[in-house]
This record gives C-alpha cells, structure tokens and sequence, in this order.
C-alpha cells in the first residue's frame, strides 16, 4: 500500500502487510498521537476470512485525535454495497463520498459494509467488534486506479480521555452468498454481545394502533378492535402515542411523566384485552422529557440537550438519576398495570450534542454516551425480566444494532406507511442482521378505498417479518378484512419456515425483488418484479406468491421435478385452480392472480 494517498492524514503504522490479501490496513491520524502505545495481532479464521485487532495504551489517560485505518481491494466484478442504514443505497460509491457512509454507536445502526457482486456473492465484507462507541465506516472507489479504499475511523466524535483501547475488524473475503457473510458477522457480534431472549408471543402477529388511530384512542375503540383482531389470529396489541396524554399536537410536549390520561383505568384495560386471549405493549419515547412535563422541572440540567422540533429535552444517560427514573417508570408500569410489553422510542437521540461536556463530573458517572446508554437498556431489561422473564421489548430502526440486541427482542422497521416495496425492504436489511430476534413489519395500512388486491400488496410484501397490521378492522371492508384473515392464517401456519428458515434476498441493488425462505421440506417464494423464478425442484412442498401486479409468473425448471398436486388461490384464499402436473426441464408461464398464490405438494 506504499501508493496511498493519505490526503492530510499522517502515516502511523501499518498492520499485517504481507499477511492479509492486497497488502494490509494502515493507519493514519492528522495529528500526531501522543502518549499512546500501538500494538496489533492479525488471525487468519480460515481461507479468506481474518481478524486484526488493534490496541492503543497510555500509562495514564488522555486523549487523541481520529485514527484512520485503511485498506484497499480491486473493484472487479463490483455491483453495489450494503450497510444497516435504511436510508442508505446500494450504490457504489465514490472515495470522496465514502468517508462517513455509515455511522455507528450503540444505539444507531451496526458496524459493517458489505461489498457484493453481480451474481449476490461477496467480494468483501468488513464489521468491527466496538458497536458502543461511535465508529465511522466507508468503502469508496478511487477514480484513478479502479480500487475501493475500505476505512474504519476510531474517535472522529470527542471521547473523554481513555488509557485503553482495543477495536477488532472481521475481514471476509470469502466467495459466497452476501446473506451468510451478513449472518456470520451478526453471530459474530452475539458471541459477545449475548442477545435477549426471545418469546414466542413475539413471533406472532400484532396489532398496532399508530396509523389507524393516531393519539385519538379510546378504551372502547381498541377493545373493539382487539374483539376482531384476536379472532383473525393477532396475539398483541400495541397501543401507541396518545395513551399517555391528552394533548393531540403530535408533538412530545406531554411525555415524561407517563400517566395515562386516555385510560382511567389502564390495569383494567388490559386485563380486558388479556380475557381477548390478547398481549398489551405500551409505547415510551425513552429520551424525551417533554417541556410540560414535571420530570422537565425536576431533572433541568441533566439534558443533552432541547430539541424545539419535539418540545421536549433530551434526558442525559449518563446521570444515575436519570437512569433510575426511566427504570422505574417501566417497572411501576409492569407491575401495576401488568403489562406483557414495551414500544421503547426514540433511543437513537441518546448522543453527544455541541454543547455535551464528555466528562464523569458534576453528577455523571459516565463520561461517555455510549456505554451509557448500553448502561442504562441493559439494566431496562435486567429489571422487567427479573419480574416477567417474557417481556417483550420493540425497538425500530436505527436503533437495531448488536448492543441493542442485548436488550430488545423485537427489531420493526422504520416507519413507512402505504409503502409495501420500502417495508420489504428495510425488513429484509433488518432480517439479514438480527439472527434470533425477531423481525418485525413497520404497521402496514392502506387507503380503506384501495381496490382489494392492491391493498394485499402491503401484507405480501412483509411475509418474511412478523406482521404488525394498522388499519380500523371495525371500518374496512368485509373483503379487506377476509383477505387480512386468510394472509394472516397462512403466515401463521408457515411461520417456522418464513422466520426461520434459510433466507436469500435476490436483487440488494434492486431492492429484493425475489425472496426466498427455505426449511428441509419446504419452499417459499415471493416474486416482486417480472423476473424469472428459478426452480431446482428439491423440496416436496413449494409456495410461490404472486407479489406483484402483473399476473405471469415464470418459472425455470432446472431439473425433471416429481408429479405435483398444484393449487391456485386468489387474495381471499379462495381457490381458482387445482390439477396434477408433472414438472419437466424448461420455462413455464403461469397465470397467478394479482397478490394471489400457486402451491406446489409433490405426491
């Protein structure tokens, strides 16, 4: 790597030259570091797959400037590149454009990027084992040559002073499906960021009240709605905003001290939606004191900060106070109102603002945000588990990391309502990183006029999560809620394989336009775009979903396949075609309806 360009970042030291593929990963700072030891260890794991760890040492603490480690591979056979951050492309980037891709910290995406090919393999994926502490992570092309300069930047944020510090990179080269170089970090990552349990009730549907109801809930209206929910197969409700006030501003001038206003009597509320044979989640914006409030008046001077967008303050993490408070509200909550769980939002505001003093005085005893907010989410989770050891605690993207994993067994989409192709995908990016937890749809609704196999669109497309509906089942039509009820019952009857079974995500670039979940037994496929459907014929069970709003479906036949009893079913699960086929080599057009499905039974 002699020919790099540091771009006013001084050369500090380079690690595993000679040992890792295409030289190894140097380091640059643009200051000189003072004080500090570096020491570094490269473990080749197996072919084309290695760690380097890098340490830095100081016989007392202090501080430093960002350390730049960087490392370059050729761009052959380059298509685009992955990271958590939904609101990230799949392109390739520029070197210019590459330096601040992807920002991580405990409570805001994870730490790694993936490179991948135009047939779905990787080329190169990279993760780092700090997910506490804010990293910046990029990998850009350089013009000139044709190479992606990869880089990990340690300490771009102020960190208070520190005497140690070790970070390791997984480094995979491996040629193989990007899906299983993204699963192996993420088991990577739960070796030592041990996930929370996970509870069955979890993985089951849910309703939620946020796009059907907005802040104007009644006791009488939700209960309508869980007497129907509850006998379409949905196990969870989670009541949203406006439970906790009676304000209806949507802003979070009123939350903090979280005393449900809309709900005289939360503890029968919910002890009436238990006799539904239905779980109860409330939601909390975790960090917002809003300005109305009393916790506002007691806790001043122990924010990060104000926002005026929200009317609320930022509470510190970092004072114990603080910490116990929030504890306590989930706590008191749990045991009185004997609630089964918790919508925790709004974590990913827990960071370092302007004028953030990143010291343990005055009260803290944490100097960084960081490990406090791992602190304090942990100790969340210790404290409802030791009462309930099957809470169920819901965070939603950014905040879907490997820390966060410790603490919520449910990660849900960030928010996207009426948007069935967005939905996919950040369920897709989220199932590829979460391992065990479990998946959750962002609530999927709909125009109550929308023509009926449009609207199953939005329920097709979040097959592979956990659905969370939001619509006012009591107002949409007998058609829509027929058609919800019949998705619902197939989704709960294949769930093992749709949750659990081998994932592959066709198309990252595309937005995964071809969707595959695989068990020993059982296939099943949803087709979002005109493509052909490749079809080795392995498994005895086959069910393809017509996703999309053209009716042919082409399929590939790669082998001779067994007789099969085959059945065509609309949207509302009626059938429109049964017969038995034996399936040889070749293409077959097929008609499924729009949002419909073929099954495939070998006999």
């Amino acid at each position: 790597m002699a020919n790099l360009t540091t771009k006013g970042w001084n050369f500090l030291k380079e690690v595993g030259e000679n040992e890792l593929p295409y030289n190894g990963i140097s380091m640059y700072s643009k200051e000189k570091v003072l004080g500090f030891k570096s020491s570094s260890k490269i473990e080749q794991l197996e072919s084309r797959l290695f760690k380097v760890t890098i340490a830095l040492h100081a016989s007392t603490p202090k501080n430093t400037k960002p350390i730049k480690l960087v490392w370059k591979i050729p761009a052959i056979n380059l298509k685009g590149t992955w990271t958590s951050n939904y609101e990230s492309d799949r392109r390739v980037y520029a070197e210019f454009d590459a330096e601040c891709m992807l920002v991580s910290r405990a409570a805001y995406e994870a730490p790694v990027i993936g490179l991948y090919d135009h047939d779905d393999h990787n080329i190169h994926t990279f993760a780092c084992s700090d997910a506490i502490n804010t990293l910046s992570l990029g990998a850009g092309l350089r013009e000139e040559d044709g190479w992606i300069y990869c880089n990990v930047i340690v300490f771009k944020e102020s960190v208070p002073d520190f005497s140690e510090y070790e970070l390791s990179i997984l480094l995979d080269y491996r040629k193989q499906r990007y899906e299983h170089s993204l699963s192996e970090i993420s088991n990577w990552w739960a070796s030592f960021y041990k996930p929370m349990f996970v509870p069955e009730i979890a993985k089951l549907p849910m309703y939620s009240t946020w796009y059907s109801y907005h802040q104007d809930i009644s006791v009488k209206g939700l209960l309508q709605e869980c007497e129907i929910a509850s006998k379409m197969g949905y196990k969870s409700i989670i009541v949203d905003d406006g439970w906790q006030t009676g304000d209806s501003n949507r802003g979070y001038a009123y939350t903090g001290d979280w005393v449900p206003e809309r709900f005289p009597d939360m503890h029968d509320f919910v002890a009436q939606v238990h006799d539904l044979e239905m779980k109860v989640l409330l939601w909390y914006s975790v960090p917002f004191l809003g300005k109305h409030s009393k916790a506002f008046q007691q806790f001043k001077g122990k924010f990060l900060h104000f926002s005026e967008e929200f009317q609320a303050a930022i509470a510190d993490p970092r004072y114990p106070e603080i910490r116990a408070y929030l504890i306590n509200i989930y706590v008191k909550a749990l045991k009185e109102w004997n609630l089964d769980g918790f919508k925790l939002d709004f974590i990913d505001h827990f960071i370092p603002y302007e004028d953030t003093k990143l010291t343990a005085q005055d009260g803290r005893d944490y100097a960084a945000i960081g490990p406090a907010v791992d602190r304090l989410m942990t100790d969340v989770m210790l404290a409802l588990t030791a009462i309930k050891p099957n809470i169920l605690i819901e965070f939603r993207q950014h905040y879907i990391g490997p820390v966060l994993r410790k603490s919520g067994n449910m990660f849900r989409a960030h928010d996207c309502p009426n948007d069935a192709i967005t939905n996919r995908k950040r369920i897709i990016d989220l199932r590829l990183l979460s391992g065990t937890t479990a998946v959750h749809s962002d609530m999927f609704m709909w125009n109550y006029d929308e023509p009926l196999e449009i609207a199953a669109l939005q329920f097709v497309n979040i097959l592979f999560s956990v659905p969370q509906v939001s619509v006012r089942l009591n107002e949409i039509s007998e058609s829509h809620r027929q058609m919800i009820s019949f998705y619902t019952k197939y989704w709960v009857k294949n769930r093992k394989v749709l949750l659990d079974g081998d994932l592959t995500a066709s198309g990252p670039s595309e937005n995964y336009p071809l969707i595959k979940a695989t068990s020993k037994e059982k296939k099943i496929i949803t087709v979002h775009a005109n493509i052909v459907i490749e079809l080795p014929g392995e498994r005895d069970y086959i069910d393809i979903i017509n996703a999309k709003t053209s009716e042919n479906i082409i399929l590939n036949v790669l082998n001779d396949l067994k007789t099969y009893q085959v059945c065509m079913y609309d949207c509302l699960g009626n059938q429109v075609q049964s017969d038995t086929k034996v399936r040889s080599k070749g293409l077959i057009s097929i008609k499924v309806p729009i949002s419909g499905m073929i099954t495939l039974a070998a006999i």
